[in-house]
């Protein structure tokens, strides 16, 4: 099933579920819908090359003439707006404002995630997602997201600000993580709409969601609800952990079983396109991923593994890529 649809000359293909919203006084800005497979795609290829060469990959003949990657790049360039700081840094707390988040942020579309988020701007600044969130347990999901931000952690999706209004609490995240660069699509997207997934693509997002889940467990918490669609892949190639509400202590006889758990599920979905999050961990296609493949050994390894420490010194998959700041 093709999600894509053909981009226009001022923004690239995208999938199904962005929404622009209208606005009579207001201008609709350059949103970032999700681009196209093979975007996605040669961008973790390169990157995964890099970590293991040290040096650029081979270029495809015929690649750069490919019509949906220049759509997609010349997408990319024609809205850059400026980088603008959070207000937030890191070791503060996010401050809930006691105002409507409308008048600080403009809307420009809807996308729909895991839940439906409005994308918005301040002017001058990034793209942000804001989340309404309301009900009884509206103010212990808010807590939650300050707890878990306190250090600012790469892998888990930054939250920037909060506001309260009529009778809700809006929470404001990194949409754009530097200008650019922007969180398009969750991974059940991802997985979708590009080509088989490599071993190496799939060590290469492994290793960052397993470095958010490693520090929830050290300030003592675990996800509790991971899966692809709260997992999200920038065009770059970068992944941020959402709904960091749903967050849970983690019991002190026991390490964070259900992340590791989740982690095998997540790489399910990935080497199958099938999203299956109950069951056995298994792998379904010994064909496409042969059992003494090391993303095989990794993928039965999160069934017994009792410890995020444990998937990294048993699971060989992740060793290329055991190291940040090569990523």
């Amino acid at each position: 099933m093709d999600l894509r649809r053909r981009g226009t000359v001022f923004e690239p293909p995208s999938i199904r579920g962005v929404t622009p919203d209208s606005h009579d006084d207001e201008s609709i800005g350059t949103d970032s819908h999700p681009v196209a497979s093979g975007y996605f795609s040669n961008k973790l290829k390169k990157r995964a090359w890099a970590a293991e060469n040290d040096e650029p990959p081979p270029r495809i003949r015929g690649q750069s003439e490919s019509k949906d990657q220049e759509e997609v790049r010349q997408g990319l360039s024609r809205f850059t707006p400026q980088m603008m700081p959070s207000k937030v840094r890191p070791g503060e707390t996010v401050k809930v404002q006691h105002s409507s988040p409308w008048r600080s942020f403009t809307k420009q579309f809807t996308l729909s995630l895991e839940d439906s988020v409005t994308i918005a701007t301040r002017k001058g600044g990034l793209f942000v997602a804001v989340r309404e969130f309301s009900g009884p347990d509206a103010d212990q999901k808010v807590n939650m997201l300050q707890r878990v931000r306190k250090d600012n952690p790469t892998n888990l999706l930054a939250f920037l600000e909060c506001f309260s209004f009529e009778g809700s609490h809006f929470a404001v995240f990194e949409h754009e993580i530097i200008r650019g660069e922007k969180l398009a699509v969750t991974l059940s997207h991802y997985a979708l709409i590009q080509n088989d997934i490599t071993e190496s693509q799939l060590a290469f997002i492994l290793r960052q969601i397993l470095d958010g889940l490693k520090y929830l467990a050290s300030i003592g918490f675990e996800h509790s609800a991971l899966t692809c669609k709260n997992i999200l892949i920038s065009t770059e190639g970068s992944i941020r952990i959402a709904g960091q509400e749903c967050c849970q202590k983690l019991e002190s006889k026991r390490g964070p079983v259900r992340d590791i758990r989740g982690v095998g599920y997540v790489a399910m979905e990935l080497m199958h396109k099938d999203a299956k999050y109950e069951g056995p961990i298994k792998v379904r296609d010994v064909s496409r991923w042969p059992l003494d493949s090391e993303a095989v050994k990794f993928l039965l390894l999160t069934a017994t593994a009792c410890s995020i420490e444990e998937l990294e010194k048993r699971g060989p998959l992740l060793d290329t890529y055991s190291n940040p700041a090569r990523m």
